[in-house]
């Protein structure tokens, strides 16, 4: 992970592999530049399950519109990024017609292999007409279930998946007014995922002692010495989206940071709680607090066209989240915890 040195600083001196009992992790995602098409379908938070199957609430034009026009081509990138329950489509939408009470959350495994279904956008259905036909759903079928993590759907505390997928989509064949998309899924990632608060991320809560915390996160994780402080570490595990880390002081765990990586999708799906990731703009981060206190201060390696903008839960700083903005008013950096939050080099 030496893309998150780079702001860790010179402090940095080595780097000590933790030895732990476990599976092999897997290698950071990168986004594809070139070669075969890529989409992702984002299903947090807009996918409901209507006691048959799955259906995407909220499909993301642009990305239907990829998949459709590499069905039939040959293998591509599909990506989920995934809750690991789903709720009812009664709970979601309710119809007075249709439900008669809200119904239940269910997991993954509620259809096997997991067909997803979803509204074609009307855009999409007439740029591809002679495809779709009449078609106004399209149902995407694997040849096999998705290939999750063995403890997600049972029980893991990291609520959220990113599923770094090629698939080779088979050739649209009609239903009716369904338009049905077979995926053989060759080759799945999974990255576990959670949303970051001032609170921390997923099971990982600030405050938390190294020990647990290090029983928490699990094999294959990087410590990183600052400078002649061993009171001072930075740990980054390789299930974790590569742009991740978390920050202990005096074997505590004091600060949870996400930077920017432009070679890894996983990064950028990580939220705070109101919504925001590494790509919002600076107007994105007010909108999302609007109301509230934030203090814009001018950054320390940037100049004054860089900002720093914080959110304190509480007049006494206990607790907050920090965002830092580059000159074109991107988030290029998220820190959440402690006061920890504020500081520029290691842990000085």
């Amino acid at each position: 992970m030496p893309r998150i040195s780079r702001y860790f600083g010179s402090l940095l001196t080595f780097c000590v592999p933790l030895i732990a009992m476990g599976a092999q992790a897997t290698e950071p995602d990168e986004t594809p530049q070139d070669g075969p098409a890529f989409a992702l379908f984002d299903l947090r938070d807009t996918t409901a399950w209507d006691a048959t199957r799955f259906h995407w609430l909220d499909p993301n034009e642009s990305q239907v519109d990829t998949l459709i026009s590499a069905a039939g081509i040959g293998p591509m990138r599909l990506d989920y990024v995934m809750d690991n329950t789903v709720p009812s489509l009664c709970a979601v939408r309710p119809n007075t017609q249709n439900c008669d009470d809200p119904g239940v959350s269910v997991s993954w495994m509620a259809d096997l292999p997991q067909t997803i279904c979803m509204d074609i956008p009307i855009d999409v259905r007439a740029r591809h007409k002679t495809l779709l036909g009449k078609s106004n759903q399209l149902c995407l079928e694997p040849t096999a279930n998705l290939m999750f993590p063995k403890d997600w759907v049972t029980g893991s505390p990291w609520t959220q998946v990113h599923l770094h997928q090629t698939v080779i989509p088979g050739p649209i064949r009609l239903d009716g007014q369904t338009a049905i998309i077979t995926l053989t899924i060759t080759d799945a990632i999974a990255t576990r995922l959670a949303t970051l608060s001032e609170q921390g991320y997923g099971p990982a809560e600030i405050g938390l002692g190294e020990a647990k915390l290090l029983k928490l996160l699990g094999p294959k994780l990087d410590q990183f010495i600052a400078g002649d402080d061993e009171n001072c570490a930075f740990l980054q595990r390789d299930l974790d989206p590569s742009g991740l880390g978390y920050l202990l002081l005096d074997d505590v765990l004091a600060r949870i940071s996400i930077y920017a990586d432009e070679y890894d999708v996983a990064t950028s799906l990580v939220k705070t709680t109101n919504g925001i990731s590494i790509g919002a703009t600076k107007e994105d981060v007010y909108a999302a607090f609007d109301g509230q206190t934030l203090i814009e201060e001018e950054h320390e390696y940037l100049g004054a066209n860089g900002r720093y903008v914080t959110w304190w839960r509480d007049e006494q700083k206990t607790r907050g989240i920090r965002f830092e903005i580059n000159e074109e008013g991107i988030v290029t950096a998220i820190h959440a915890g402690s006061d920890a939050i504020t500081l520029v080099e290691g842990c000085s």
